[in-house]
């Protein structure tokens, strides 16, 4: 953490809040859903803002994936956002304005995939003239909020364009909690996470699982079979089958095994299951 001067030293319980804070939020992110669920971005931003917003402060936090260029954040594909309580009404409108938008007009550069991560400083934000005439900027000053990061990190090494961003903002002119390396960590942890669950973007977007696949998939890791979830979800056993055999596809799994173990992050992508048990084998 940063040095504190000596007029302002923090107590051994402020530091302990913010430890326990930092810990918390960690574990949360790391329970984030493996692969792109449909509500991936809503739980990630409830993640994060539970840490990064102030308590008792009116504010919003947003987490969505979008492409990269040299004038901001463009064709966004999901946008999750979580609010304080004060806030739902300003949280589900900014919602319905990062949707409508389709861009967030502020530079950010990642040299690549060893930057991680690029951050931009309230001040560049306030002295944007961009950021001020966009509409999710003009909406922000409309309900009394400063915007105070922007994050943004390359979701996948294939593609240097498509990114997890973040943005937060809180009423007046409140500090985010904690300092800057409390605030870098916690938006390392979710992007690590994004790149496991998200990794598999491309030029052509996300292939995002649909409720009623998640909902699927939720029954086949608890072990039931394509004729017991029928029978509980009241749908055919052929339906369920064509939705098994979509998320076999867009999850790129070759077996029941596989696909529940991508679901649960046991494996990545890129992993084969039964060539690694041939592997073992052979050796």
């Amino acid at each position: 953490m940063k040095a504190f001067s000596r007029e302002r030293r923090p107590a051994v319980a402020e530091l302990s809040n913010t430890a326990e804070t930092m810990v918390d939020a960690i574990e949360r992110i790391g329970r984030l859903p493996a692969i792109p669920t449909h509500d991936w971005c809503d739980q990630a931003a409830a993640a994060a803002g539970d840490a990064l917003l102030p308590p008792g402060v009116p504010g919003v936090l947003a987490v969505g994936v979008g492409t990269l260029c040299n004038a901001g954040i463009e064709r966004i594909d999901s946008v999750g956002v979580s609010g304080s309580e004060e806030e739902e009404v300003a949280a589900n409108e900014l919602r319905r304005t990062l949707q409508g938008i389709g861009t967030i007009p502020a530079t950010v550069r990642i040299a690549g995939a060893d930057s991680k991560l690029a951050m931009v400083p309230q001040s560049d934000l306030r002295a944007s003239a961009a950021w001020a005439a966009s509409p999710v900027g003009r909406f922000l000053v409309s309900r009394g909020m400063t915007a105070v990061l922007i994050g943004a990190g390359l979701i996948a090494d294939a593609d240097p364009t498509r990114v997890l961003w973040v943005l937060g903002a809180v009423e007046g002119n409140v500090p985010i909690v904690g300092d800057m390396v409390f605030v870098t960590v916690i938006l390392l942890a979710l992007l690590r996470r994004a790149r496991m669950a998200l990794s598999s973007s491309g030029r052509e977007g996300i292939e995002w699982i649909s409720p009623r696949e998640q909902e699927i998939l939720g029954h086949l890791v608890l072990g039931k079979s394509v004729r017991q979830i029928a029978e509980e979800t009241g749908r055919s056993a052929h339906t369920i089958h064509d939705h098994v055999k979509s998320l076999h596809r867009k999850l790129n799994a070759t077996s029941r095994g596989e696909l529940i173990a991508r679901t649960l992050g046991h494996v990545t992508r890129g992993v084969r299951i039964r060539e690694s048990s041939r592997k073992i084998k052979s050796v």
